[in-house]
């Protein structure tokens, strides 16, 4: 939440656009959902101009986020390189690894 509140409200408005799409679709599109892969993960993709935001998703109650009733947002970044991802899965996996 604390990322989410330093963003402009423009980013806000597309991230909360984003979200219900997820809540809505029965199958959202790659644009906004993507699985990250070899990982539990998924990704949520936020693109505001020629910024791309990236949340690193899990489903909760199911394998699949498309069957979950339940995701768990674990971190965001704002994307600059490919390599951003090994570094915020690891993250991802840290906070996963600290709720059980």
């Amino acid at each position: 939440m604390k990322y989410y509140n330093c963003q402009q409200t423009n980013v806000q408005k597309k991230f909360d656009y984003v979200m219900n799409m997820l809540m809505i679709e029965k199958v959202p599109s790659t644009k906004f959902i993507k699985h990250l892969e070899n990982t539990d993960f998924y990704e949520m993709r936020v693109s505001v101009g020629n910024n791309e935001y990236r949340t690193v998703l899990f489903a909760i109650d199911q394998d699949n986020i498309v069957n979950a009733t339940q995701v768990l947002l674990l971190n965001s970044f704002l994307k600059k390189s490919s390599k951003d991802y090994k570094q915020n899965i690891l993250i991802a996996k840290h906070i996963i690894d600290k709720l059980k």
